[in-house]
Parts: structure tokens; C-alpha cells; sequence
């Protein structure tokens, strides 16, 4: 494959077909780095769609409907617009509310002092996590300061009034907190799949030592994003995405789209992030393997779906119309005795789910705006499924027009783990822009 390779940002105009090769060291400027997140796109793509679609106009809505950890949301809010994020996964949401939301910077200094002070008080309460292998997880060194310091945290809003500010405080804190946890937990950290290698036996990073690192980095990225005046209000909905958009958005109209739909098959986010939620999950009702299994039936790709929801799926019954995908779900459907039709129902109603979508999304966005879809291509039971132009296909149906498609080399990639042949490396992400016709 040839690349064009650009620096730092994207040009406004790239020709349809283009590869991009994006150099660059910028990628968890202002609030981005907060917090890691499997497969989330680079900060370039929203703030190349927002500058060449809306240009230097401020106060337009941004939707992101599956906003993920923010990456849209805050470009949407720093260049003067008003941000909406939806997303099911409700640590994904207050993510981006901790990095979307101005803080009071005085009032933040003073829990932080108050914090660091108290963070070796051998007085402290302590959190005990409902996790019956916690030990399996973490040391016990681990635990035990972990769980000092959440109760800390937790304390919060009873040391001080219960406001507005000092929720924002504590949202921030708590997000801090869990941006330490697989670090200091005895789990792989690169993985997007959450194992404890017994071969390459990790050496946890200490807690109280991590946690004093991170939070003096927080103080400062949040600080300087609190001071922008540029910076807008977000406003976010847990949410799935068979709801209706338009019920979630108060019959709103948008101005532009911009999202990345999770991969299918690919990426088990609650998996991913299972030690966070063993100890903030309770947050959410999230704070057991039981409950996190319980929640992800309802996630976009998900795979654990059980067998009497696809026992009366046929692939030579229920199809798109699209010859090449009805081929692809024949296929999967022949290519394993055991998974292959559980696998092929998995990939037909994650292209139902996103075609009922583009028909939800059609309704919202106003006529002849923009929608900028970043998706990447998956393997499933070893066929190759070429997602974006399936997602073409399906938006046109729904009376969308394709506008420009080109696509950029992954390079960071938050996937580094061997599936064995079953998904391979997704190498490209395709950046699909429809217009609202």
C-alpha cells in the first residue's frame, strides 16, 4: 500500500481513496490522555471533520453517538461547539464528562491538598471491592492501598459542601484513579484483553506513588482546558443504540456527525476494562463479573449473545439485499461447525443495528450536513469483511449520499494481542463522509 504522509494535522481537502500516514506526537493533547481506551481514533480526524465542515462558526451541535472516551466531544468543545455523546458504556461516559467539563481550578487545588495530605493517614476508611478473586488481580500491597484510596475519594463530598464544583472535583478524581488501575494491577497493561501472564510475570507500579504522578498531570491539563474561553458545554446520554436519537436529543437538530461504531466482534469493552470496574464499578452497578457479563448482551459487536437468540437466524433467509455481505454471512454461517453460526448472526445484526442507525441518524441531522464515520475492516471465522462499504451501502439505502472515503494507518493501537488468526491486525481505518440528501 502507498501512503501520502502528512505532519502533525490533516489537510482539509484529501482526495477519495487517499492513505493517509499521519506523523505525529500530538495525540493526547489538552484532556485526551486522560484515560486509556481500546480502538478510540486519533484527535486529527474530528479536527479535521469540524474545521473543514463547519469551519470558524461556533455554537453548532456535535453529535457523537458513539462517543467512546470523548476524542470527538472534546475537539467538539474546543473549538466553541456544542458537544452531544451518547454511548452505552457508562465508564466511557463519565470519561468524557471528566474531560469535556470546566473545573473550578482554586476549588480543585484545595481537595487536592487536602488529598495528598490525608493519602498516608493510617486513620483512613477503606473500600473492599466485591470481587471474589480481587487477590488473583492484584497484590495485596495493591489492595490494600487502592482501597484507602478510594475511600478518600469517596469521602469527597462529605468533607466538603456537596456542590456542583465539587462533584465535577470528585468525577475527575475518580477517573483519575481508575487511569492507574490495570498499571498497578497484576494484569498485562498493553492488552485490550485483560489476563494475568503467568510467562511474563509484571511487577506492578506502586499505587500511592502512580496515583501522585497522574494527578499532578490532571491538575495541569485540566487547569489550561478550564482557562480556554473557547471551551463549550457536552452534554451526555447512556444510552444504546436501538433508542431513538431523536427522543435522546429533544427533536434537536445536528449540524455534524462524527463517530467511530464499535468493530464487530473485535473489541469486548467491558473485558477490556474489567479491573477498573472492580473497583469503581459500583458506580454503575458494574462491579462484578456477574453484572459486567449481564450489561455487555447490549453492546454494538458484542459476541457473548446466547444460543436460543440466533437458533432461527438463517443467512439464506434474512438478508441485506447487498449480494457481497449475504455472500460473507454464508459463509461465515459454513465456515465453522461450532461458532460459525453464532458468528454470522453476530455480524448480521451488528449490520442491522447500525442500518436501523443511519435511519435514526437520518432524522436528526439536518438536510445536507455531514456524517464522518471512521471505521476499520474485520475478520470474522477468518472472512474478510469489508465494513466500511457495507456501511456505505447501508446509509445509502437510508438515503444518505457518500461524499469522500480515504483512510489513515493505524499506528498506536491499543490491540496488541495475538487472536489467533480470528481477527488479525486491523491496519486501516476508513474515514467514510456522507452527506443528509
Amino acid at each position: 500500500m502507498e501512503y501520502k504522509i502528512v505532519q502533525n494535522e490533516i489537510p482539509e481537502n484529501v482526495e477519495y481513496g487517499t492513505l493517509l500516514s499521519i506523523n505525529t506526537n500530538n495525540v493526547t493533547s489538552d484532556t485526551h490522555g486522560f484515560h486509556k481506551y481500546p480502538a478510540k481514533f486519533i484527535p486529527q480526524i474530528p479536527r479535521w471533520a469540524i474545521n473543514k465542515y463547519l469551519g470558524h462558526a461556533k455554537g453548532k451541535i456535535i453529535l457523537d453517538p458513539f462517543c467512546g472516551s470523548g476524542t470527538t466531544l472534546v475537539e467538539a468543545v474546543l473549538s466553541g461547539n456544542y458537544g452531544i455523546g451518547i454511548d452505552i458504556d457508562p465508564l466511557s461516559i463519565l470519561i468524557t464528562k471528566v474531560k469535556t467539563s470546566k473545573i473550578d481550578v482554586n476549588k480543585l487545588i484545595i481537595v487536592v491538598d487536602w488529598l495528598k495530605n490525608n493519602i498516608s493517614n493510617k486513620e483512613q476508611d477503606n473500600f473492599y471491592p466485591e470481587c471474589t478473586t480481587i487477590e488473583h488481580w492484584f497484590t495485596k500491597e495493591s489492595i490494600f492501598k487502592l482501597s484507602r484510596l478510594r475511600a478518600l475519594i469517596n469521602k469527597i463530598d462529605i468533607v466538603f459542601p456537596e456542590t456542583k464544583e465539587i462533584m465535577d472535583i470528585k468525577d475527575l478524581l475518580l477517573i483519575c484513579f481508575s487511569s492507574i488501575i490495570r498499571r498497578v494491577s497484576n494484569a498485562d497493561n498493553e492488552s485490550q484483553k485483560t489476563y494475568v501472564s503467568h510467562t511474563n510475570v509484571k511487577k506492578p507500579d506502586e499505587v500511592n506513588s502512580l496515583f501522585l504522578s497522574q494527578l499532578d498531570y490532571f491538575v495541569g491539563r485540566i487547569s489550561c482546558f478550564s482557562k480556554n474561553s473557547n471551551v463549550t458545554p457536552t452534554e451526555l446520554h447512556v444510552s444504546s443504540s436501538s433508542n431513538s436519537y431523536a427522543d435522546i436529543i429533544k427533536n434537536r437538530k445536528i449540524d455534524l456527525i462524527i463517530t467511530s461504531p464499535p468493530y464487530i466482534k473485535a473489541i469486548d469493552y467491558i473485558y477490556n476494562q474489567m479491573v477498573e470496574l472492580f473497583w469503581i464499578g459500583d458506580l454503575f452497578q458494574m462491579q462484578t463479573q456477574p453484572l459486567q457479563n449481564k450489561k455487555k448482551k447490549d453492546y454494538l459487536g458484542n459476541k457473548n449473545i446466547p444460543k436460543q437468540e440466533f437458533t432461527n437466524y438463517s443467512p439464506f433467509v434474512d438478508q441485506f439485499n447487498i449480494n457481497l455481505l449475504d455472500n460473507n454471512l454464508k459463509e461465515i454461517y459454513a465456515s465453522e461447525t461450532i461458532n460459525g453460526h453464532k458468528h454470522a448472526y453476530v455480524t448480521f445484526k451488528y449490520f442491522s443495528e447500525m442500518e436501523k442507525h443511519f435511519a435514526e441518524t437520518k432524522k436528526i441531522l439536518k438536510a445536507n450536513a455531514l456524517y464522518v464515520l471512521v471505521v476499520g475492516s474485520s475478520r470474522v471465522s477468518n472472512v474478510y469483511i469489508d465494513t466500511a462499504s457495507f456501511l456505505v451501502s447501508l446509509a445509502e439505502k437510508q438515503g444518505f449520499k457518500l461524499v469522500n472515503k480515504w483512510g489513515y494507518k493505524i499506528k498506536n493501537r491499543y490491540m496488541r494481542f495475538d487472536r489467533k488468526g480470528r481477527g488479525g491486525f486491523i491496519d486501516i481505518d476508513n474515514v467514510i463522509v456522507l452527506k443528509n440528501e
